[in-house]
C-alpha cells in the first residue's frame, strides 16, 4: 500500500479526497491545524500540523515516512491586490511548493509523484473550453501563483527529483465549501432567505463537483501519470442559469437581485474545461450531475 503525503487535508477538497479513498493507501495528514471533529478515518496514519513555511521540518517528517507520493493541495485562493494579499498568496501557493520540493530533496525520497492542485484560472480570458496544449494567460494574482508553481514543479522534475502531475480543475462545488465563491455564497444566503446580490450572470462557468475532482486525483495516484490534466466537465452553464436553478428549488428567486453588482474588470466569460486527457488516461469521467450537486449543497446549508 502506497504512502501518501496530504497538505491541505483537512480543507474542502482534502477532505473529500479522504473520503473518496477510503482505505486505499496510507495517508499523512498536513494542515495548518485540524477541527476538533476531525476524524478521517483509519486510512490516515498521522496528522501534523504545519504551514509549509519551513523545508527542514517537512524534510524530517517526510525523511521518516518516505511517500510514494505527494498530493500537494494548501493554497489560499484570495485574489491579491494589496500587497498583504499578494504577500499571502505568495506564501500560500508559491513558496509552500517550493518548501515541499526542497524537502523532498534534503530527504533523498527517490522521485515520489508530486501532485499540484493548480487551476484553470491559468488560461485566462480566451474561448474554452480550455485544453492542456493552450497558452496559460493568467489574468489576476492568484492564478498568476498558481502558474508559477506549475513552473516551479516542472524545473525540478527536469532534474529528476519527482514526477510532476498538475491539475487543473474547472470551478469546484459542493456540500459543505465555505468561501466566498458564487455556489456557495449563494447557498449560504438561499438557506437563511437573505437577498444575494450578484452580476447579470452572463459569465459561463463549468462546474465540477468535489467528490469528482477527488476521483480524478485517486486516478492520477493509481496511474501515476505525468503532465497536466484538466478536471471538469467539458460544459459551461451561466451564473444566472446557476442562480435561477438554486433559488427555485425553495422557491425563493425573489432573493436574486441580478445586476446589482458590476463584472469584475478581467472577467472570464467562456470558463469550461477540455477534460479529454484525463479521461484517456486513466478512465476517468465526471459522475455527479449538476442538478444533484446543487440540491447537495443546499440542502447541507439548511441543515446548519
Amino acid at each position: 500500500m502506497s504512502t501518501i503525503v496530504l497538505t491541505g487535508a483537512a480543507g474542502f477538497v482534502g477532505r473529500a479526497l479522504l473520503d473518496e479513498a477510503g482505505a486505499e493507501h496510507e495517508w499523512v495528514a498536513v494542515d495548518l491545524g485540524f477541527p476538533e471533529n476531525w476524524n478521517p478515518g483509519r486510512a490516515v496514519t498521522e496528522s501534523v500540523a504545519s504551514d509549509l513555511s519551513d523545508p527542514g521540518p517537512l524534510a524530517t517528517l517526510l525523511g521518516r515516512v518516505r511517500p510514494d507520493a505527494v498530493v500537494h493541495l494548501a493554497g489560499w485562493t484570495g485574489k491579491g491586490g494589496s500587497k498583504e494579499n499578494r504577500t499571502k498568496l505568495l506564501d500560500a501557493n508559491l513558496s509552500s511548493t517550493w518548501n515541499l520540493l526542497d524537502a523532498i530533496g534534503m530527504a533523498a525520497i527517490p522521485k515520489p509523484q508530486f501532485v499540484l492542485a493548480s487551476s484553470a484560472l491559468v488560461y485566462g480570458n480566451q474561448p474554452g473550453p480550455f485544453r492542456e496544449d493552450f497558452s496559460t494567460l493568467p489574468s489576476d494574482d492568484y492564478a498568476a501563483t498558481k502558474w508559477l508553481a506549475e513552473e516551479i514543479l516542472r524545473a525540478s522534475a527536469r532534474g529528476g527529483s519527482v514526477i510532476p502531475t498538475v491539475v487543473r480543475p474547472a470551478v469546484i462545488y459542493g456540500p459543505g465549501q465555505g468561501g466566498t465563491m458564487f455556489v456557495p455564497s449563494l447557498a449560504r444566503a438561499l438557506a437563511k432567505g437573505e437577498p444575494f446580490p450578484m452580476t447579470a450572470g452572463e459569465q459561463r462557468r463549468d462546474l465540477v463537483h468535489v467528490r469528482d475532482v477527488a476521483r480524478a486525483i485517486l486516478a492520477l495516484l493509481r496511474a501515476r501519470s505525468e503532465g497536466v490534466f484538466n478536471v471538469g466537465t467539458g460544459t459551461g452553464i451561466s451564473m444566472l442559469e446557476v442562480g435561477r436553478k438554486m433559488a427555485g428549488r425553495i422557491g425563493r428567486s425573489d432573493l436574486l437581485r441580478v445586476g446589482q453588482i458590476p463584472y469584475r474588470s478581467n472577467e472570464v466569460w467562456d470558463y469550461a474545461v477540455d477534460s479529454s486527457r484525463l479521461s484517456k488516461e486513466t478512465g476517468w469521467s465526471p459522475r455527479v450531475d449538476l442538478e444533484d450537486g446543487l440540491d447537495q449543497t443546499l440542502n447541507e446549508e439548511k441543515k446548519r
